[in-house]
């Protein structure tokens, strides 16, 4: 029977501050690949002008690099939102929606994402399946029981992947994406994951992708 689950996007999003209702996104990248771990595409937003009457923290900007002045000259976010709707639905494979993934995504991406298609009339569950999504920072923590921290850079510290130019997005998504494929690699029992092996075979009778 062939997976419900086709094809991943991996994503990441640079914001005016911490609260989707209030703030802003300001960029945003997507890596995408397939069941079989091949890469497919990616996309960059470029600098957004702000929308609505969102707010901006000066914390957030000095953590991104991105200046008020960048803001200002942005692109319009509406053609955003058309432009990922175009790359959802090449991703979309039969019935089966793209997934969702990222670092922290569960709890701050994807609630971002989905307020930002609301924003523009838009509903992000019509383009991606957001049912059942990856985040790297819980299958870190399962991994990493003693980690100091589980932020993206810690991660792939341990993972020996590089991060360049942390806190923009297309930077932030690749790291993402190769730290996913790691953990898929060791679920399917191609990597070392540090979990008893007779605990991985019973999981994986369970939770097949």
């Amino acid at each position: 029977m062939e997976s419900t689950i086709q094809n991943i996007v991996v994503f990441d999003i640079e914001t005016t501050g911490l609260v989707s209702e209030k703030n802003a996104i300001i960029e945003l990248a997507c890596c995408s690949f397939d069941n079989n771990l091949n890469d497919i595409k990616e996309y960059e937003s470029g600098i957004m002008s702000i929308y609505g009457n969102r707010e901006v923290q000066k914390a957030a900007l000095d953590a991104n690099g991105i200046t008020m002045e960048q803001i200002k000259n942005g692109r319009e976010a509406s053609g955003v939102v058309k432009e990922l709707i175009s790359y959802f639905k090449s991703l979309r494979k039969g019935r089966n929606k793209p997934i969702l993934a990222g670092q922290n995504s569960d709890k701050f991406d994807i609630p971002f994402l989905s307020n930002f298609f609301e924003f523009f009339g838009e509903d992000l569950t019509e383009h991606v399946n957001v049912d059942f999504t990856f985040d790297t920072m819980w299958w870190g923590r399962v991994k990493y029981t003693e980690s100091i921290n589980y932020k993206l850079i810690t991660l792939c510290e341990k993972e020996g992947i590089q991060l360049v130019n942390a806190h923009r997005a297309i930077n932030d998504t690749r790291a993402t994406k190769d730290l996913l494929k790691t953990y898929i690699r060791c679920l399917r029992q191609e990597g070392t994951f540090p979990t008893k092996k007779e605990e991985v075979v019973r999981f994986r009778e369970t939770f097949q992708f």
